[in-house]
């Protein structure tokens, strides 16, 4: 995966959340859900996404599905961005102006 596929991915509000709730340790889509206060669907959506992109991976435990990231190197990745967003106060404003 090179630096543009995975910063596109990331870049999601909703899948940046999702990865932030996984740094720490594996969760069930229905764990996702409650901590994020969302449709369901929407998680889902955007845990595929993720795992396509090779970002997440899943296994099954009877009819839950658990995700966790499939890479420590991508949460610690997601730590520093977090550490250096809040050393530096980034002031983006609107990006698509």
């Amino acid at each position: 995966m090179n630096d543009l596929v995975l910063l596109k991915c990331i870049s999601d509000e909703t899948r940046l959340k999702i990865l932030k709730t996984l740094i720490k340790r594996e969760r069930c889509v229905c764990e996702i859900v409650s901590s994020l206060n969302v449709e369901q669907t929407l998680v889902s959506h955007h845990l595929k996404v993720l795992r396509n992109c090779g970002i997440l991976k899943s296994r099954r435990e009877g009819k839950k599905i658990f995700y966790e990231i499939s890479d420590k190197k991508i949460a610690e990745l997601l730590e520093t961005m977090e550490t250096v967003c809040k050393k530096i106060k980034l002031r983006c404003g609107n990006v698509d102006d």
